[in-house]
């Protein structure tokens, strides 16, 4: 089996071969298509035909590629005209000895209608090769500079994950630690949340895209994790409104605001504790979280969680999305809208 280039390589040839067939036969019908076929009229169209595919592929190998494809305009145009007038210089005895019944008189060999008459015919067809290589060219670096922008934009989103996870775990772990140094009886429990966490981050949000039932499972769990070190009193609402089935978002968007949420929420005495809401619509969702912030220092909305957040929201959800954050009289408001279709590719 031909690799794949050189199938599209015969491809191309085979299409060319094609064009200059249909091209000739045009060519002859035009000119002799009410007159008796002869080898003269024959070698006429296609000695005619050889030097216009001379011209065409002399400009699309040669022409464009030292002159045109450099910037270099007016040499190009200059490259051209001689090209062109050379080639008429040549024909025109060629032509008028060889298949056309004139008397054998030098001065109409150069004349200045002939002349005339191949440069442009010339000008044409280097106009048309001008335009399909240029043309190809674009398309070509079109499609690979899309290529090279998707391998960017999945080693970007990968690189932003692997932020993510390491992350997220140092955080668990450091509460699961706390756990096991005061002994509590609920550490056992606490490894077995985290292995749930752990497989969903190492299976599930491995993929472009995650059911929301799932995330809001994920969130589930951590809320869970989260209170085996938390005061009884401690106020923690998760409010869902609207159906999760059927819809999908990418992995671990939603968790770094939670995250957020319990890393700067718990700092207070007075606690209004942690608000989660989810709205969900038929094409959007709305999530917000509620919470404390430090008292003892202003809070910069940035840090690795936030920061990443947005450049992941930037790369997959381009304008499909509006991330707010704010803190007002001593409480942070952080709320994501996000439309679920389509995902930028």
């Amino acid at each position: 089996m031909l690799p794949q280039g050189a199938v599209k390589r015969r491809y191309t040839i085979a299409l060319h071969v094609a064009a200059w067939v249909l091209f000739g036969a045009w060519v002859f019908y035009f000119l002799y298509g009410n007159s008796t076929l002869t080898f003269s009229r024959v070698m006429d169209v296609l000695v005619g035909l050889l030097i216009n595919v001379f011209i065409f592929y002399f400009n699309w190998y040669v022409l464009i590629s030292r002159f045109l494809a450099r910037n270099r305009i007016f040499l190009y145009i200059a490259a051209v005209l001689a090209t062109l007038v050379a080639v008429a210089l040549l024909r025109a005895p060629l032509d008028f000895y060889l298949f056309h019944d004139f008397n054998r008189d030098m001065t109409q060999v150069y004349t200045g209608e002939r002349i005339l008459q191949y440069i442009m015919g010339g000008l044409v067809l280097t106009f048309i090769s001008s335009a399909l290589k240029v043309t190809g060219n674009y398309i070509r670096n079109e499609r690979r500079n899309k290529e090279l922008e998707t391998q960017k934009l999945t080693a970007e989103l990968a690189f932003l994950k692997s932020q993510v996870n390491p992350h997220f775990l140092f955080n668990t772990l450091n509460n699961i630690y706390s756990l096991a140094y005061k002994q509590h009886p609920e550490t056992p429990d606490a490894i077995m949340k985290l292995s749930l966490l752990m497989r969903y981050m190492l299976y599930e949000s491995n993929d472009t895209l995650v059911s929301l039932e799932k995330e809001v499972d994920h969130i589930h769990n951590f809320i869970a994790l989260q209170k085996l070190r938390l005061r009884e009193q401690t106020s923690i609402k998760f409010n869902i409104d609207g159906d999760l089935r059927g819809k999908q978002i990418a992995p671990m968007l939603l968790m770094t605001l939670v995250e957020n949420a319990f890393k700067h929420g718990l700092v207070s005495k007075n606690e209004i504790g942690i608000i989660l809401n989810l709205k969900v619509q038929d094409d959007a969702l709305v999530f917000s979280t509620i919470n404390n912030s430090s008292p003892h220092k202003k809070r910069e909305f940035g840090g690795i969680g936030l920061e990443n957040l947005k450049r992941r929201l930037n790369l997959l959800y381009d304008k499909r999305h509006a991330l707010t954050l704010e803190e007002k009289d001593g409480t942070f408001y952080a709320t994501l809208k996000l439309y679920f279709k389509p995902l930028n590719k």
